[in-house]
């Protein structure tokens, strides 16, 4: 044992003080001085200076002692002799095990081949916020401790463990033997007091002598900026106790585990987020707001993004662990296709189609004209508005309407027996007469899916291929009288199918 200074003044009590005094006044300067919490920079020194004076002083006969010998009446004396007998829960109520704890781990250093404790693991999960700006974190570690009763001792309190008699408190007997000519020294644990230095008289009845009780800690973790995906933090000192007195306790790990965010993924320091935007803002550009950790911010999305492009935003990620600056924020472009158009979007649609397809057709390159970008092939419906657009449509009409206009005029001359301006002729009456008829109805008909046709509508192409297919079958039944005309209408009608059949349109791209 060291001594250090005057007792009494280590304490600031005079020499007359009682009992009561001594004990409050080691009460008040062992929380100040505690090493763990006081702010102090010879804390540690202080306290031992402090614990041993109390140990002096509170004992009636070693004090005595003191003031009749001074340092030399403590001769000898060990910490067991001290503070064994010491009842931290009559000192400092609901802190005795806390203090209990200190006084093992200063005064009884850990004997030399003492097991360690385990150590502890666990996983803590923290947000994204907290990776950005760091913080603290409060966890709770359940691990047996000093018993609140005899604060770890063991023994029933008022009492205290004495010194093993058979290793002098080391818990360790060596054994010294002669083998031939050489001395062999064999290191053992003590079989009286199982390695623990000490030996229990009395035991404590709330821990059976075991100086441990299971007990929750409080533990506050710091969490520093920009800490990496599965990095353990190391608390010294906090796993699970050695199982024999006076051994060291094992460590708690904290691996940290990053919270999910609907916002971003997490890569190291970098962010990544998938910005969906419209086809028009991907073709025009567009100012996008964007979250970033702090709340929102604006990007420039530049005319032309293509889908899958990544935009890159400097700074704007996570801090970088140990080093300095942030992260990138990674936008990842996705385009959105809608799914149902109104007529006016589908109408700017098409026209769009149409004019990209005009500028394939006129720029060339290996991909085939009536193939769109997607890679499937365009039906024959859709040939048209590719092979000859606008101009087949416009034929195929004026087709229509004149054969149709022909027609119409030569059936009405055949029911009314009028002259026909045209051919300049007249049908004859009878079986002529009630054809007329029929290729009135009939012209009149062309005549309606004409100007379907011209509209673009696709019902009305099929039926007008039926009407003129009709009319150029009349036309054969007046060849005989009208050679010239009949064949020159007859032949105008097999344009108009050829054109309707082999290039007909789905749509007309130019209308309205």
């Amino acid at each position: 044992m060291t001594v250090s200074g005057d007792h009494y003044e280590v304490l600031g009590v005079p020499r007359d003080a009682d009992t009561k005094t001594i004990k409050n006044a080691f009460r008040q300067l062992a929380r100040r001085y505690h090493p763990d919490t006081s702010t102090e920079p010879d804390a540690e020194q202080r306290f031992r200076e402090i614990a041993e004076a109390y140990g002096v002083l509170s004992d009636p006969a070693r004090r005595a002692s003191y003031d009749a010998r001074g340092s030399a009446g403590l001769a000898g004396a060990t910490a067991e002799d001290l503070w064994g007998g010491i009842d931290f829960a009559d000192i400092f109520g609901s802190g005795a095990a806390a203090f209990g704890s200190l006084f093992e781990r200063l005064f009884w250093p850990p004997a030399a081949g003492r097991p360690r404790g385990q150590d502890v693991h666990l996983d803590l999960v923290i947000s994204l916020d907290e990776v950005l700006t760091g913080g603290t974190q409060e966890v709770t570690i359940r691990r047996p401790g000093p018993c609140p009763r005899c604060a770890g001792s063991g023994s029933r309190p008022g009492t205290a463990p004495r010194r093993c008699p058979g290793c002098g408190g080391t818990g360790q007997r060596a054994v010294a033997g002669r083998h031939g000519p050489l001395m062999v020294r064999q290191v053992t644990t003590c079989p009286e007091c199982a390695g623990r230095g000490r030996v229990i008289d009395h035991p404590c009845p709330a821990c059976e002598a075991s100086g441990r009780a299971l007990r929750e800690d409080k533990v506050t973790i710091r969490i520093p900026p920009g800490i990496p995906e599965g990095a353990t933090l190391r608390l010294a000192g906090r796993g699970m106790p050695s199982p024999m007195p006076g051994g060291p306790p094992g460590d708690a790990y904290a691996s940290i585990r990053t919270r999910a965010d609907p916002r971003f993924t997490r890569a190291g320091a970098d962010l990544w987020h998938d910005l969906h935007i419209q086809a028009p803002d991907a073709a025009l550009g567009i100012t996008a707001a964007v979250p970033v950790p702090e709340g929102q911010a604006r990007v420039r999305v530049p005319p032309g993004t293509q889908p899958g492009s990544v935009l890159r935003v400097e700074g704007k990620g996570l801090p970088r662990y140990g080093g300095h600056g942030r992260g990138s924020l990674n936008l990842t472009v996705i385009l959105d296709i809608p799914r149902q158009l109104s007529a006016r979007q589908r109408q700017l649609y098409e026209q769009l189609q149409a004019e990209d397809a005009g500028r394939r057709s006129t720029a060339g390159g290996s991909r085939e004209p009536d193939a769109p970008r997607s890679g499937r092939r365009i039906t024959a419906d859709a040939s048209m508005r590719h092979a000859g657009g606008r101009g087949l449509i416009t034929f195929a009409s004026v087709l229509l309407l004149v054969t149709g206009a022909v027609n119409l005029v030569d059936g009405i001359a055949a029911i009314t027996g009028s002259h026909i301006l045209i051919t300049n002729a007249h049908y004859m009456s009878g079986g002529l007469h009630a054809w007329g008829w029929i290729m009135t109805i009939l012209s009149a008909m062309q005549l309606l899916a004409a100007a379907g046709v011209w509209a673009g509508n696709q019902l009305a192409r099929w039926f007008a291929v039926a009407v003129v297919g009709l009319n150029a079958t009349g036309q054969m039944f007046v060849i005989p009288a009208y050679p010239f005309w009949s064949l020159m209408i007859t032949a105008a009608d097999v344009v108009a199918l050829w054109v309707l059949c082999a290039h007909g349109n789905r749509e007309n791209p130019g209308a309205a």
